[in-house]
């Protein structure tokens, strides 16, 4: 995969996750780091990052490029707490 193609798909990914945060959960977030996973097994991209002005509050999450779709998320008990106090449940479907 060419430089340019993997930076489109970074961006691609980061504004994914970031509308999924905001959608899902009502919360801005920001991406501090992403990984293309290996392609010959997976069509994915690592992102972690944390809630905006709240460190703490950090996650991981996996976006599928092909697919379209985020998953995998894991999170901290500090945003599990955040999100549960806006009224959402972290683990529903």
């Amino acid at each position: 995969m060419k430089e340019s193609e993997k930076q489109a798909l970074f961006q691609e990914a980061e504004a994914s996750v970031i509308q999924h945060f905001k959608q899902k959960f009502e919360l801005d977030v920001v991406i501090t780091s992403k990984e293309l996973l290996p392609e010959m097994a997976v069509s994915q991209i690592g992102l972690k990052g944390h809630v905006k002005d709240h460190e703490d509050q950090s996650f991981g999450i996996s976006y599928d490029y092909k697919k379209k779709t985020t998953k995998n998320l894991v999170i901290s008990p500090e945003i599990e707490e955040a999100i549960k106090a806006k009224g959402y449940d972290p683990y529903a479907k």
